[in-house]
């Protein structure tokens, strides 16, 4: 309701409207740059899945959207997935572009803003995995465990102050949040055996990032990281990883779940039946026997004191 009622605001008081993705640094940078160019713009943020599905997301028409499948309605979209198709009146869409926030930055006019390209720098360096500067590192840990109004409010401060909004006392409680967060994630990563494919069950949040995890496993050898978490008893969502020197494309797997995202990260978040929530772990495990065409599954079940070992 808080969403709606924002891009509600903004059609009334007829001011520049944003939708931009939700879940990470590459979107939530998309917003900033959006508001940098147009101060009394509004930003709604969004998951794919949610643009996929709601209704008044797809009735609206958009200024700008950054980082996630076309709504239908839009006047400017950037964005560098493969899996979402361009739809809107200018397309600032490069597949081959490391993040969709380098191509916000070209879409508002942003090349020669100072700010901008800090913002797009760490965007890039969260979006290819490849976190080398303590920026990026905090502002990636600022928003994975951020809630909706914490995001918009990292947003703004971005917007105005670039990477120097990191020094805001509310951002820096929200780093440190991250960084506990980060060490359960690591503790949990110690107890997982490397292998080329590793395939997890998580039945319950456990307060980690899971994308975070796929990386770190990743960073460790495996060449694949499969990872379902259970949101709710219907609700799935589906994370993938894959080394960029391996045969595996993630896309194969998410797209069948509903999803979709690059070659080498992907995601889905879907249902199970109302009579048969069991159906999403199923769905997970059948998918991902057709890719790899096996027959028998083996699927780490992550518990909050153990890890045990299922074959499907």
């Amino acid at each position: 309701m808080r969403r709606f009622l924002s891009a509600l605001w903004a059609k009334l008081s007829n001011r520049p409207l944003a939708l931009c993705d939700s879940g990470d640094v590459d979107g939530i940078t998309s917003a900033a740059l959006f508001l940098r160019k147009y101060s009394n713009g509004i930003v709604v943020l969004a998951a794919p899945s949610e643009v996929n599905r709601s209704w008044w997301i797809k009735r609206l028409s958009w200024t700008f959207v950054a980082d996630l499948p076309c709504p239908g309605k839009v006047l400017i979209r950037a964005d560098h997935h493969r899996t979402n198709k361009p739809c809107a009146k200018v397309e600032f869409y490069d597949p081959e572009a490391p993040c969709s926030a380098l191509m916000a930055m070209k879409a508002l006019g942003l090349e020669n803003d100072t700010v901008a390209n800090g913002l797009v720098k760490v965007a890039i360096e969260t979006d290819t995995a490849n976190i080398t500067s303590k920026e990026a590192e905090n502002l990636d840990l600022a928003v994975r465990f951020a809630s909706y109004p914490e995001k918009i409010y990292i947003v703004r401060n971005l917007a105005i102050n670039g990477l120097q909004a990191l020094s805001n006392a509310k951002i820096r409680n929200l780093v440190e949040r991250g960084y506990r967060a980060k060490k359960l994630m690591l503790e949990i990563a110690d107890k997982i055996p490397i292998k080329e494919i590793i395939n997890i069950y998580s039945p319950i949040d456990l307060g980690i990032s899971y994308r975070q995890l796929t990386i770190e496993l990743q960073h460790r050898g495996a060449k694949m990281v499969n990872v379902l978490l259970r949101l709710s008893r219907r609700t799935f969502r589906y994370y993938c990883g894959a080394d960029k020197n391996s045969p595996y494309d993630c896309t194969q797997v998410a797209t069948k779940l509903g999803g979709g995202g690059h070659k080498y990260a992907s995601g889905a978040q879907y249902k199970s039946p109302l009579l048969n929530p069991g159906w999403g772990v199923e769905a997970f495990i059948n998918v991902l026997k057709a890719y790899l065409n096996i027959d028998r599954l083996e699927v780490l079940e992550l518990s909050r004191n153990s890890i045990r070992v299922i074959t499907y």
